[in-house]
């Protein structure tokens, strides 16, 4: 039987280790990963709920049952054929460059520049614990992204509109952010800059808002701000397709959730302990399986063939039961019995007497060997090597009382010398 390639001790450690690494790797995958581990928690993002976050405009346009995507990837996709587009003061990184030319491949888009920074309150998750207005320059830059030559002014009182398609009036605190672009058609505006412009191009709806104070949370509470926010936000939907969804870009601010393909998943956490997993479980097959090298050796059969094979086979089952004694002593009397048969003993005879007529009839036929002795030995032995001496003598005795005396000297010796011999072949 081959032997197995690990130890007890050695694979209850192998099973016990992958027990453990399986626990482990079910309780990593139920924390899961929502793709937010980057993200600005208290950001200008629909996630955010700090005072320059957008979660406010998101709830209130849910409530007006208006659809509302927070899209972590993808966004152009989300948009279907009518939805509006809203990249919400983008971070100055790679990232705002792809925003910017999504904003130019929507169908209906708008753009917030950026105003506040803040940073988040350790007292409060949430909240901030500051913010502060992001340099003009900042601004700037995205605006560039999606209108070159546009120009970013801050003024420090409120302007008075003298274009407004929008029919709501925003209330605006110091200092208001405008733009100022020969690209841009006012639909919110005064004279020192536009609060709103519009970009057309290719039949595509560009709308720039340049001051996020109408929009975000801590704006909404003041007159006029939510209805002006809802008014911006479906008048650029108008002639859209109806039903279709605001799609908010939160890829821009560390939002993101980007489906992998299901070989990619494999290596990517948690799903990657599982799949440690499963490679050791094939190392560990493929290492049982070719525990040696060259062809296979052949198994040995269950039971060997012939008559050698049924008296080793016999032998072998006599050991295991181990009443080798019983066995010897049933096989004198059968062979005794059996010899005193076929010389037609008189019946009727009792053992000892049988035993006497035996020996009688054997010194007659010139045998060597007293089957009395023979007999009685069985009864006294238990030695293994002995007994299967004693089995020797009997059949060696019934063969020359039978059929005459053998020309073998070995067969002419005592049970006692054959005894020794045994034994001495044992040892």
């Amino acid at each position: 039987m081959r032997a197995s390639v690990f130890s007890p001790k050695l694979l209850v450690a192998w099973v016990a280790a992958a027990l453990l690494t399986f626990a482990a790797s079910l309780y990593f995958g139920s924390l899961g990963g929502d793709g937010k581990s980057s993200a600005d928690a208290v950001g200008p993002s629909t996630f955010s709920r700090s005072a320059i976050g957008y979660a406010g405009i998101a709830e209130i346009l849910s409530r007006l049952h208006i659809p509302v995507v927070k899209s972590q990837n993808d966004a152009l996709a989300k948009l279907g054929s009518g939805g509006v587009l809203v990249v919400a003061e983008p971070e100055l990184d790679g990232r705002a460059i792809s925003a910017a030319s999504a904003l130019l491949k929507a169908p209906a888009a708008l753009l917030i520049l950026p105003k506040w920074q803040g940073e988040a309150s350790g007292a409060h998750p949430g909240w901030l614990a500051n913010a502060a207005l992001v340099p003009p320059f900042a601004a700037d830059w995205v605006l560039i992204l999606a209108v070159p030559g546009g120009k970013v002014t801050r003024t420090p009182a409120a302007p008075h509109w003298t274009v407004n398609a929008l029919g709501e009036t925003p209330s605006l605190d110091a200092p208001v952010q405008l733009i100022t672009s020969d690209r841009l058609t006012p639909i919110v505006g005064a004279g020192e800059g536009m609060l709103v412009g519009e970009l057309r191009n290719q039949g595509r709806r560009l709308w720039v808002l340049s001051d996020p104070d109408v929009i975000a949370n801590h704006g909404l509470g003041r007159d006029g701000n939510a209805a002006f926010a809802v008014a911006l936000l479906q008048r650029l939907a108008t002639g859209q397709r109806a039903g279709s969804p605001i799609v908010f870009d939160e890829t821009v601010h560390g939002y993101v959730s980007t489906p992998a393909s299901p070989v990619a998943l494999l290596f990517r956490f948690p799903m990657v302990i599982a799949t440690g997993l499963g490679a050791l479980a094939l190392l560990l097959l493929l290492w049982s399986s070719f525990a040696r090298f060259g062809a296979p050796v052949p198994a040995p059969a269950a039971l060997g063939a012939g008559k050698r094979g049924l008296v080793e086979n016999a032998a072998g089952l006599l050991e295991f039961a181990g009443h080798r004694r019983s066995v010897v002593r049933r096989y004198v009397e059968a062979s005794l019995r059996d010899a005193a048969r076929r010389l037609h003993a008189p019946r009727g005879l009792a053992r000892a007497a049988l035993l006497d007529w035996l020996k009688r009839v054997g010194a007659a036929r010139g045998v060597g060997a007293d089957c009395a002795a023979i007999a009685r030995a069985a009864e006294a032995q238990s030695d293994a090597a002995a007994l299967a001496a004693i089995a020797r003598d009997i059949h060696h005795w019934k063969g020359e009382i039978i059929d005459g005396p053998s020309r073998d000297p070995r067969s002419r010796r005592s049970p006692a010398q054959r005894g020794e011999e045994g034994r001495r072949r044992a040892g």
